[in-house]
């Protein structure tokens, strides 16, 4: 199997069916892994109309466990040589994934960033700024990253292509907001290849609905100085 796909679902129904479909129907070994957060709004319902398509896995949790807890459950029952995180609220160009495969194989990189910065000039950066005061955070999160590890990257916050065999030992234990910034950090402070490669990115229109909300700075700021500082 050469690539896996994790979609990790919470009340996703507008965007649930497309984002699963369109794995589907790429044309690539593949394996598609979708993990539901108990989510409560008709979420269970679509996924369960792809329970008898071939190498779809299906797991539906009990209880709303966190984001992390439903990568962590992913990654274990993976079996791709690489796997792809897929945000079922299609803000990610998923397509994306197959350039980011080609490119791993490539240059025999463990870790393929998806960019929403990548390659930008400070007016592209400024503008981007100005529509969506949230970058600051991926700013500051990326800088922190940077200066702590002495590496050049442009955004942590997007999803991410991981070599399977190199990933499976650098697991965080957070399994809620803090999860992402947590394995970003021990991916950087270990001796794993790292590459970035842009992505396009397309918010959702009602903002409300993000399941990321400010706030979790401060979930992202404590798992990144742990692992600098008490790992």
């Amino acid at each position: 199997m050469l690539i896996t796909y994790i979609i990790p679902v919470l009340n996703e129904k507008k965007t649930l069916k497309k984002s699963i479909q369109d794995i589907i129907d790429l044309k690539i070994d593949k394996e598609i892994i979708i993990i539901d957060n108990n989510s409560t709004d008709g979420s269970k319902e679509i996924i369960d109309e792809f329970k008898d398509f071939k190498n779809i896995i299906i797991v539906h949790k009990k209880q709303n466990l966190g984001f992390g807890d439903s990568i962590l459950k992913g990654f274990d029952l993976a079996k791709g040589k690489y796997i792809f995180i897929q945000y079922s609220d299609l803000e990610y160009d998923h397509f994306a994934s197959l350039d980011m495969l080609k490119y791993a194989e490539k240059e025999n990189i463990d870790v393929v960033f998806a960019s929403r910065l990548f390659n930008l000039n400070k007016k592209e950066l400024l503008i981007k700024l100005m529509k969506k005061p949230s970058y600051l955070a991926t700013l500051l999160c990326t800088f922190l990253i940077n200066i702590f590890y002495n590496k050049n990257l442009t955004d942590i916050i997007g999803t991410k292509l991981y070599k399977t065999e190199n990933l499976k030992t650098y697991l965080p234990k957070t399994k809620g907001q803090g999860f992402d910034f947590e394995f970003v950090s021990i991916i950087c402070k270990s001796n794993l290849v790292i590459g970035e490669q842009f992505i396009d990115y397309t918010p959702r229109e009602n903002s409300s609905e993000k399941k990321i909300k400010f706030y979790h700075i401060i979930n992202a700021l404590y798992a990144i100085f742990k692992i600098k500082f008490f790992k």
